[in-house]
């Protein structure tokens, strides 16, 4: 009975049905139909054993749909009024596949292959001192008088926020902040509009800032306090 019973486990546990590979992703796609190549990069999404998305080459972008079943995958679209079906094997990794292509009563062949994504990188701590926060900032560029406060926030080593000039309104601020440099640019309209580049030097705590100011072919000077 026990051996009976271990055989009948057997038997259902062949049975099952191999579970599908995941075919999600991009994929780089050549073949060859009697002389004429067919060469393609296929964005692909699974869902549950149907795959759906678009095919790319010569004749633009592509519909496309299909299924997979265990190692099998089928898939199939309409290029300038001609039907192809693509039936092809994954690998047992399922980042590579090959097979037939039918269309108009003739076949040919294809081999596909999973592009390669590179893991993102863990994210690096911002280097240098903290600079986000709120920044009372002064300078003078050839008589003309800078007086601005700034709020700042720090993604990385990059920087964003907003400036208000005196007397002259808000201007969106981007930057970059690499060890003790600093670097500030936006727009300010004073009788015309002109780009401002504020390139400074942090102290340690990342708490004041000095520099120059490059306006219009000409420059200035800056400092600036992190406001307590």
């Amino acid at each position: 009975m026990k051996t009976t019973a271990l055989a009948l486990f057997a038997v259902t546990l062949f049975a099952l049905p191999l579970a599908a590979a995941d075919v999600s992703g991009s994929w780089t796609l050549n073949g060859d139909v009697v002389g004429n190549p067919v060469n393609m990069k296929c964005n692909f999404k699974q869902t549950g054993t149907n795959i759906a998305g678009t095919c790319s080459g010569d004749a633009g972008s592509i519909q496309t749909t299909g299924a997979v079943t265990g190692d099998s995958v089928s898939f199939g679209h309409s290029v300038q009024s001609y039907d192809l079906t693509y039936t092809g094997k994954l690998d047992a990794a399922g980042t590579t596949m090959q097979g037939d292509i039918a269309v108009a009563g003739v076949t040919g062949t294809f081999s596909a292959k999973k592009d390669e994504t590179s893991k993102p990188a863990d994210p690096k701590p911002a280097a240098g001192p903290d600079v986000a926060g709120n920044w009372t900032i002064n300078g003078e560029v050839v008589g003309n008088i800078i007086n601005m406060k700034c709020a700042l926030k720090r993604d990385g080593d990059k920087l964003s926020g907003n400036c208000n000039y005196a007397g002259l309104g808000d201007s969106p601020t981007t930057g970059v902040v690499a060890g003790e440099k600093l670097t500030l640019q936006n727009q300010v309209t004073r009788e015309q509009l002109y780009d401002l580049t504020y390139n400074g030097t942090l102290d340690a705590a990342g708490a004041s800032v000095k520099g120059d100011i490059a306006v219009a072919g000409v420059s200035g000077t800056f400092s600036g306090t992190k406001d307590k």
